[in-house]
């Protein structure tokens, strides 16, 4: 069975040659982790020798209560298993990763994010449907018009049933208020995916000057 000792052995090579990886039960996430979380989800399958791997990138202030397998890709080969059982399999895997790493690297801002999600075939369709994560993306970069655009577009067209909690704050302009929220969603999802270790503490652009504001 696909364990997470056996997950832990598998990517020891992994972890003695990039520093800059850490492995959270079935995750290799890239550390440190700031506004944006990077990782490689190594997960099971029915059979029990065999697993699937994604990559993905989230942001860290969503409030999560799990891992979310969107923003990124199924590293795979064609009509191949990885098969834990299988040396070869494994080495190819190893490789895949560290193929995948460069281009994870590269994810670090709320702009990056947002940049690679429009332009990644394999995601954009649904991001660019998800007005609440868009919403919430232009809230963390400081464009609290974009943010509140998202909303009322999306409450409009059916896509979102309902206003976020911070959607009042947001129509008052209330920084502090927002702040305030997005801190403790990132402080959830922190402490629920076990990153302390791993945290680095990143300004949002939101607390920096900016002009994009509805109080311009």
């Amino acid at each position: 069975m696909t364990t997470a000792a056996h997950v832990k052995r598998a990517m020891l090579p992994l972890l003695q040659r990039h520093p800059d990886l850490a492995l959270i039960g079935r995750m290799l996430v890239l550390t440190p982790v700031r506004n944006v979380l990077s990782f490689i989800c190594i997960d099971r399958r029915s059979n029990p020798n065999i697993f699937v791997v994604d990559t993905a990138v989230t942001l860290s202030f969503l409030r999560l209560t799990n891992w979310p397998l969107s923003g990124g890709r199924l590293l795979y080969i064609h009509q191949r298993m990885w098969d834990i059982r299988d040396p070869e399999s494994i080495e190819l895997l190893r490789n895949m990763i560290e193929e995948a790493l460069p281009e994870l690297r590269q994810i670090n801002s709320i702009d990056d994010y947002i940049h690679h999600r429009i332009n990644d075939p394999e995601n954009s369709r649904y991001f660019v449907r998800n007005h609440g994560l868009r919403a919430i993306a232009a809230l963390a970069n400081g464009d609290l018009k974009m943010a509140t655009a998202f909303i009322d577009e999306g409450i409009a067209s059916g896509l979102l049933d309902r206003t976020p909690d911070y959607y009042p704050a947001l129509i008052a302009c209330n920084r502090a208020a927002l702040l305030k929220n997005l801190h403790e969603r990132q402080a959830f999802t922190i402490k629920n995916l076990k990153l302390e270790k791993y945290w680095e503490p990143t300004p949002f652009p939101l607390e920096l000057p900016v002009d994009k504001t509805l109080s311009d």
